[in-house]
Formats: structure tokens, C-alpha cells, sequence
């Protein structure tokens, strides 16, 4: 019997959760793709952060999965909703790229740094491993998460490759 998967598009400032045969799938700069995976279950998520903070401090509330400070925890939770809980799974996170280089702001050359060093202490926190990290550069990223088995497909400036490490 042919299993038809399920491709689901992560967005710019989106979470989503998938499961069974699933493929969640998100293209990123310098943004940061944080992906987390329950083996046992096989339930997986992506977020999309665009941000670590919200530098006014009046959009999280309408855009609450855009910042890496009110993602993080939202993430969390719908993992949870899914049927898993921390212990069951991981962290993978990509992107973070500097994209901006030649632009002479330091707000714009730094978004990826900030963005990956918040979610760093974020999964620090929740004592949330991270078992594979392909972040900053100067190349974007898109990466497809397979719910079926955890892999995970990334492409980066022209090149291909499959990450089989969910624990």
C-alpha cells in the first residue's frame, strides 16, 4: 500500500506540527528554522522565527510566532498538544545566516546572530538538546522535515544533503 505524505509549507513567523508521514517544509536566511522531533511518536515541528525580540515590545502579541521569546514557549506547546513532551524530544536548528552583508546597519548584520543565540539559551533552559546545528553563513537554507523517520533534508547553496540524527 502506497502512503501518500502530507507536504505542509512553514511560513515566515509560523509554527506547524506534523505527524505519521508528514513533511513540514520552510525556506530560511536569516531567519532560524527550529526543528523539533519525538522519535517514539513520530510527531515533528517547525518554527519560523524572523526575530529573537520584539524590538517594540507591541507586536508579539498580535505576531507571537515571529519572535524567537514568545515562539520558543509556543513551540513547546504544541508539541505537547501533539501528544509529546520535553524528555520525548530534540532540537535541530538552521539558518541564522548573515544576509545583509554590505548594508551598513548593525540592527540588519546581526539578526541572525541574535536569532540563534536565543534560541541557544532558550533550549539551554528547558534542558532541550540540540543535536545538530547548521546555522549562520552567508547562504540560505530551505529544510524539509520527514515526520515518518525524523530525517531531515536540507538544501544549501546548491548542494543537497539527508541528516538521519533524531536522538
Amino acid at each position: 500500500m502506497l502512503v501518500k505524505s502530507k507536504i505542509i509549507n512553514v511560513g515566515i513567523a509560523d509554527i506547524k506540527v506534523g505527524k505519521g508521514t508528514d513533511i513540514l517544509r520552510t525556506t530560511l536566511g536569516s531567519c532560524i528554522g527550529i526543528v523539533l522531533y519525538d522519535p517514539e511518536q513520530k510527531i515533528g515541528a517547525i518554527s519560523h522565527i524572523m526575530l529573537a525580540k520584539d524590538p517594540t515590545g507591541k507586536d508579539s502579541q498580535k505576531s507571537p510566532h515571529k519572535y524567537g521569546e514568545t515562539a520558543l514557549p509556543e513551540l513547546i506547546k504544541m508539541m505537547q498538544e501533539a501528544g509529546s513532551s520535553i524528555g520525548q524530544f530534540n532540537c535541530r536548528m538552521f539558518g541564522g545566516a548573515s544576509m545583509f552583508k554590505g548594508i551598513n546597519s548593525n540592527f540588519l548584520q546581526n539578526i541572525g546572530e541574535q536569532n540563534i543565540a536565543i534560541v541557544k539559551k532558550f533550549m539551554e533552559e528547558k534542558k532541550i538538546p540540540i543535536i545538530v546545528e547548521d546555522i549562520a553563513g552567508n547562504e540560505g537554507r530551505t529544510i524539509s522535515l520527514y515526520t515518518e523517520d525524523g530525517r531531515i533534508l536540507l538544501k544549501k547553496a546548491g548542494m543537497e544533503k539527508y541528516l538521519y540524527k533524531v536522538r
